[in-house]
């Protein structure tokens, strides 16, 4: 009888677990000297391949390869749809830029946001990256908006860089309040970083990228970094409700096997 039980408990513990732990995006922010080893090789880790498709003026289309192996493409606008005006190049990065500098919008959901970029893929990815300039160069003082502080869960100072997933809530992977928060100042001096995401909960078929510290330049580009990793490869954190029913399992499994004991 006591075995019997131990083994629901633990398939049950296994069940809840697996039902209710999901996976996180992998967040790299980087030096651009780093870029080989903080998102290429956790790709290639995986068993995956990157592709690349260098910035160039005036063009907002690119082409890809799918995670079938398919041509594919990525178009770039801004997050109202309207099209990216472009910066030019950026010191060190390796290709042309969009000017993405904060400004404000009145259909601002957060605000900055419609000053960003969205890329629009023909066909699903779930790692996608790019080279960033000017960020955390001045600008973190600004006071967020108290509902969105609220809302989003974010801190009332800072120079924000913002993303979000196929039109879902917009998160801040990288907030800066000094320019030693910028990785590539840090290693070389410049205010020059990259910027990526990887997804292996599933896929996206939408990107929105924008900064929130106004009064920076801020440029996004340089080379654009695409691929699709095997579901479940890469990060997968649990959330904090499944640790708590995790260790409730875990607690109960120790007292069962104390009575057993005993």
């Amino acid at each position: 009888m006591k075995n019997t039980a131990l083994a629901s408990l633990v398939c049950a513990m296994t069940l809840c677990a697996a039902g209710s732990v999901s996976a996180t995006p992998y967040i790299v922010n980087t030096a651009l000297s780093n870029i080989g080893t903080a998102f290429d090789n956790v790709i290639t880790g995986a068993g995956s391949t990157v592709f690349t498709a260098k910035v160039v003026f005036g063009v907002n289309v690119y082409n890809y390869i799918d995670k079938d192996g398919n041509p594919a493409t990525v178009t770039v606008t801004r997050p109202d749809g309207s099209t990216p005006s472009f910066y030019g190049n950026y010191g060190s990065l390796s290709g042309s830029t969009w000017d993405i500098g904060p400004f404000s919008s009145p259909s601002d959901p957060i605000p900055g946001f419609n000053s960003g970029l969205t890329f629009t893929f023909s066909s699903p990815v779930n790692a996608f990256g790019f080279e960033i300039g000017d960020w955390a160069t001045c600008c973190w003082l600004g006071t967020r908006p108290a509902a969105i502080q609220s809302a989003y869960g974010v801190p009332a100072q800072g120079s924000g860089l913002w993303i979000a997933f196929d039109g879902g809530a917009a998160t801040l992977p990288a907030n800066a309040l000094s320019d030693f928060d910028n990785p590539g100042f840090v290693a070389t001096g410049r205010y020059e970083n990259f910027i990526g995401a990887i997804d292996s909960s599933g896929f996206f078929s939408k990107v929105t990228f924008f900064g929130d510290g106004f009064g920076e330049v801020l440029v996004a580009g340089g080379t654009l970094r695409f691929a699709s990793v095997p579901k479940g490869s890469v990060g997968g954190v649990p959330e904090p409700a499944s640790l708590s029913l995790l260790g409730i399992g875990v607690a109960s499994l120790v007292s069962l096997r104390r009575r057993k004991a005993a």
